[in-house]
């Protein structure tokens, strides 16, 4: 049976997927980090990081990192959640260059999905003489939930009182769930990510609540970049769908726009945030071609209009 062709992501073939990196994992113990990584693919080529979003939300990555790593090498972590103390932009900012410096990596192509996309932003403003390239994926400038500025309040609340020990697991995995699958009526994109593949995975994050308010919220409430964007020189692939509520295709498009080194910017016809995962054969085309546009000309300054 051919999953592409099909209306939703086989089950069996999404846990091989899960599987397959699992299997890849290793212990990275250096310094002051201790993580699971995988690092596999030619050693002699340029290396692409992929930066977390959750642990055990890895399987987005898992179809690019498992056919990327064919011909170059192709990097991953898992980094460690927080459930008691907060953990903000800064210090995964932070995390993700310990783990370079671990490998011994001076300067490496980036790529962030979501919430990690707003840690590679982060990385590249304090850091951009490490970042070869960066392909972000289904994020913009800022990060507002609707409706807006009600969640926020929400949010804020969740910041400051202790929520988390009232609030039930479920109830919230059930709310971010929703927005991760949440698309037009008249959305008829295939193939997609069943919702109950995301949610099993969701279920494996231990004390959800808790990992919400100390490692999710710190990154995602108080995301803006928009006054520093022009510090972004370095070249960056933008990729996004036409109606993801938490990434609307206006605030990439005006990113796009504003960046003062974006090479491309594409919008995929998906029904769910996970796309890169559902959508791999048109996402992993991009992706490859902008990385083999750079190796071929390091040097390149050129921006295309979107």
């Amino acid at each position: 049976m051919n999953v592409h062709n099909n209306t939703w992501i086989d089950d069996t073939l999404f846990h091989e997927d899960v599987n397959y990196l699992e299997a890849l994992w290793q212990r990275l113990p250096s310094g002051n980090i201790d993580l699971p990584i995988i690092d596999i693919g030619d050693k002699a080529t340029d290396p692409l990081v992929f930066v977390p979003i959750l642990e055990h939300l890895e399987f987005v990555y898992a179809r690019q990192v498992r056919s990327l790593s064919t011909s170059r090498r192709v990097i991953l972590y898992r980094r460690h959640e927080m459930r008691h103390r907060s953990v903000g932009l800064v210090e995964r900012a932070e995390e993700l260059r310990q783990v370079l410096d671990s490998l011994e990596l001076q300067q490496v192509d980036l790529l962030g999905h979501g919430d990690a996309a707003m840690v590679l932003f982060e990385f590249a403003l304090r850091y951009p003489e490490r970042c070869r390239s960066l392909t972000i994926v289904a994020q913009g400038a800022t990060y507002q939930i609707p409706p807006h500025p009600f969640i926020w309040l929400l949010h804020d609340l969740f910041v400051r009182l202790p929520v988390e020990h009232i609030l039930p697991a479920s109830f919230l995995r059930r709310t971010v769930v929703n927005y991760i699958v949440s698309s037009n009526n008249d959305n008829v994109s295939v193939p997609a990510l069943p919702r109950h593949l995301i949610e099993e995975q969701f279920a494996k994050i231990q004390q959800w609540p808790s990992v919400y308010k100390f490692s999710v919220l710190p990154i995602i409430h108080y995301f803006d970049i928009r006054e520093r964007i022009q510090q972004l020189t370095m070249p960056i692939l933008l990729i996004n769908r036409a109606d993801d509520p938490l990434s609307p295709e206006a605030v990439t498009h005006w990113l796009a726009t504003n960046l003062p080194n974006c090479v491309g910017y594409s919008v995929i016809p998906a029904k769910e945030r996970f796309f890169m995962y559902s959508h791999d054969k048109e996402v992993t085309p991009l992706l490859e071609a902008f990385l083999e546009a750079r190796h071929a000309h390091p040097d390149s300054a050129s921006r295309s209009t979107p």
